[in-house]
């Protein structure tokens, strides 16, 4: 009888570290060079540059904890996988290995974003527009089940995008230039008051 017989060798827990640390490096330089290709048209070179030169911070379940509540005083919410301040590094959660891409998304995301951003749509607005753009930006609809990030407020983000248009909505995001889109907006509410009779 032939037997085909693998040798068990132990794994090397260096090797599968140093092959995480790759795939990491990997996402978060994939993430920039292509964030910086999809909006650089739209974000001052300075704030580029300043995203381009802070790499993300990869954590562990408790890293991250303890980095979040470092910086916000406060342990994170239950589901927080990733948090940025403007002007640091992004931190995501190395927890759920299938949303690191998306959630580096997110977080180079509002880097990027225009310090009047958060003003201009609302805190909420605001988390569902970046949520909008990285899933557009990673290209992949979440499936059923899989866990998402801002939902309501990623559907209206993405309502008001098809409604006034990517563009207003971008130059509001990247530039803090808000014209556009309360132009838009006004147009569409003048276009659905009932006419008199």
């Amino acid at each position: 009888m032939n037997n085909h017989q693998v040798e068990k060798t132990p794994r090397r827990l260096e090797s599968d570290t140093y092959k995480l640390r790759t795939y990491f490096q990997d996402v978060d330089e994939q993430t920039v060079k292509v964030l910086t290709e999809k909006y650089g048209h739209l974000v001052p070179p300075d704030r580029l540059q300043t995203m381009a030169n802070q790499p993300t911070s990869f954590e562990t379940s408790p890293e991250f904890a303890k980095a979040f509540k470092a910086e916000a005083g406060v342990p994170p919410e239950a589901g927080v996988v990733g948090y940025t301040e403007r002007g640091r590094p992004a931190h995501v959660s190395t927890e759920d290995m299938a949303s690191v891409p998306e959630t580096t998304v997110h977080e180079r995301l509002h880097q990027l974003s225009d310090a009047r951003a958060p003003e201009i749509f609302g805190p909420k607005l605001y988390e569902g527009v970046t949520e909008d753009l990285a899933i557009e930006t990673v290209g992949r609809e979440p499936s059923p089940g899989d866990p998402v990030a801002y939902p309501e407020e990623r559907a209206s983000a993405h309502l008001l995008r098809e409604k006034v248009g990517n563009d207003a909505v971008e130059e509001a995001y990247f530039r803090g230039d808000s014209a556009k889109l309360t132009e838009r907006l006004n147009d569409s509410i003048e276009e659905t008051k009932p006419e008199d009779q």
